[in-house]
């Protein structure tokens, strides 16, 4: 009998395939469970903006608040690099599970100060979303160096559990109890960012990941430290799909046509306001679902940048043809127009960022991969603060077809960035791991 083929991590010991893979799935399924929660109590919040409760302000001081925190994700990278990822992230479910205790006791001994505190609460958990989004590439990352179908699988299994579990079930259910019971909310988090703690702690003593430094100890510490302008502009405008601009780009103009068009879209609907965006946000996340793994049967069939330039190309047709029929359909058709907008956005969007994750974790390594990675999620973050206050200054609940056609405006904007890519020459940082 055979022993299971291994395999060689960036640095430490072989790891035999079975277990790669077992840690892998029990990672993935400690994701499953903490999202749920997350997006159980985000989608409490968008509910409570569709009734009336927390005024459309609300959207954009929480995302951000929330898009602050990720700016700061090169300092996260910095503070999280020294770390196995595996255990960073069970430190982090655990956190947020303590956090929603608390807020729970809170609301049991002082029910009189629920909007509070679920304000209070809402902006103190988005800080946990930034520092897994960091570790979870940190983790993708090893396993790229390692075998890029098991990275490409695990970013597809990322990016569709985020949507089906987060979207499609957890903020709808959130969105429907946002007038019910808050603490249920609250409670639920609890539980679900608990025992999302306990399989990861299991995936985690399943394959000792090491930190992300032990792949270039030389030369790590110049994260955020020591980083010239020039370096930092070689980043910004030859990296291409890695780009940070690039995902500053691609950021403003899908916080333009999110969740702002899904309120204009759920004003159409013949049903309570707050079921039509739960259907809405559900509808979008059927397709992020499907997207990824769009992206990852795409991958074995063509270069991946190309892909990546195919699907910004196919967005742009689809926003115009969107933007066109809401300007001359009426109410009904609207509706029925919003929701197919919200599944074909969702394959087209999720599709392009398991590509452009998985090249990027694919290319670089070491000191430049963390820099180019969490100055991309500063840049997102960034975007997502943008594209939220320009949208309300847009009226999209009032124009939507004008949020699509600036939406389509900054991914054009994003195709210029590519097609005027510079190439750089290969270096230890860029070069494939042996």
């Amino acid at each position: 009998m055979t022993s299971a083929p291994s395999v060689q991590a960036s640095s430490g010991p072989a790891v035999s395939t079975a277990r790669l893979l077992s840690a892998r799935r029990w990672m993935t399924a400690g994701l499953v469970v903490s999202i749920l929660g997350t997006r159980l109590v985000e989608g409490g919040s968008d509910g409570l903006v569709a009734l009336g409760v927390l005024p459309l302000l609300w959207v954009s001081v929480l995302t951000t608040f929330g898009e602050l925190v990720s700016f700061a994700s090169p300092l996260i990278a910095r503070l999280t690099a020294r770390f196995s990822p595996a255990r960073v992230l069970v430190a982090s479910d655990l956190a947020e599970a303590l956090l929603s205790g608390v807020a729970l006791v809170m609301l049991l001994i002082a029910p009189g100060w629920t909007m509070p505190v679920m304000i209070v609460y809402l902006l103190l958990a988005a800080v946990f979303p930034a520092v897994t989004d960091v570790v979870e590439e940190f983790y993708g990352q090893q396993l790229a160096q390692v075998d890029v179908k098991q990275a490409l699988t695990f970013n597809a299994s990322v990016y569709s559990v985020l949507a089906f579990v987060g979207i499609v079930i957890a903020m709808p259910l959130g969105n429907i109890l946002a007038g019910v019971s808050i603490t249920v909310l609250i409670a639920g988090n609890l539980i679900l960012s608990a025992l999302g703690t306990l399989l990861r702690l299991v995936s985690s003593r399943t394959v000792v990941t090491p930190p992300a430094t032990d792949q270039d100890l030389e030369d790590f510490g110049v994260l955020g430290e020591r980083m010239t302008v020039r370096v930092f502009l070689q980043d910004l405008w030859a990296t291409g799909a890695a780009s940070p601009l690039f995902s500053f780009l691609l950021q403003v103009g899908g916080a333009i046509g999110g969740v702002f068009v899904y309120l204009a879209i759920a004003q159409k609907a013949p049903m309570d306001p707050a079921v039509a965006l739960a259907s809405v946000i559900a509808m979008f996340g059927i397709g992020a679902t499907i997207g990824p793994w769009v992206g990852r049967a795409l991958s074995s069939r063509g270069d991946i940048r190309r892909l990546v330039w195919l699907v910004l190309v196919a967005t742009v047709a689809f926003l115009l043809v969107v933007a066109g029929l809401l300007l001359v359909v009426d109410s009904a058709a609207t509706w029925w127009t919003g929701l197919v907008y919200a599944l074909v956005l969702g394959i087209l969007s999720r599709t392009r960022a398991v590509l452009t994750t998985t090249l990027r974790q694919q290319d670089y390594r070491g000191t430049r991969f963390a820099r180019i990675m969490s100055w991309s999620f500063a840049a997102t973050a960034l975007g997502a603060v943008a594209g939220s206050w320009l949208a309300l200054g847009l009226q999209p609940t009032q124009h939507p077809s004008l949020a699509l056609l600036v939406q389509a405006g900054f991914i054009v904007l994003a195709l210029v960035l590519l097609a005027v890519r510079v190439p750089t020459a290969a270096t230890p940082e860029t070069a494939p791991a042996p």
